[in-house]
């Protein structure tokens, strides 16, 4: 049996399906070439909490929907792949939920997918890369209906 080091954590009250997450990530980690035990934390807060990480880390005082910490692992051990960090506001992820008329488990999906492709490596600082992440979210997140 596989090893699974993802960790998905609800800070919140909020009702999120676990299981359709963690199929995701396997999902994504399989098509990315990433050992499936890559250890990986998913962190669903609020928006006070997600400020906070936003403020402190990037110097934005406003809470968003998703901050991704990718881990330093120069100084690891090379058989240990550690991705990062993902955390996902879901006031933020309700809110854009019902203005995309999306199911909020769909919007959290988005979120988590988008989180995790800046971790491998993925930006979207310009149209061409904008693109390339919006494509490969929509296929991941097809995988998942």
């Amino acid at each position: 049996m596989e090893k699974n080091n993802q960790q998905i954590i609800n800070e919140t009250d909020a009702e999120i399906d676990q299981r359709r997450i963690q199929k995701l990530i396997t999902h994504i980690f399989q098509s990315e070439g990433l050992p499936t035990e890559t250890i990986l934390n998913i962190v669903f807060t609020d928006n006070a909490t997600i400020r906070e990480l936003n403020k402190k880390f990037l110097d934005r005082d406003c809470p968003t929907d998703v901050l991704s910490f990718n881990v330093h692992t120069e100084y690891l051990p090379g058989e240990l792949t550690i991705l990062g960090d993902v955390y996902i506001s879901a006031e933020e992820a309700k809110n854009q939920a019902e203005s995309y008329i999306v199911t909020f488990q769909d919007e959290l999906e988005r979120l988590v997918t988008h989180g995790i492709l800046h971790l491998i490596g993925y930006e979207h600082d310009d149209p061409e890369q904008q693109e390339k992440m919006k494509a490969l979210t929509e296929q991941y997140l097809a995988f998942s209906e």
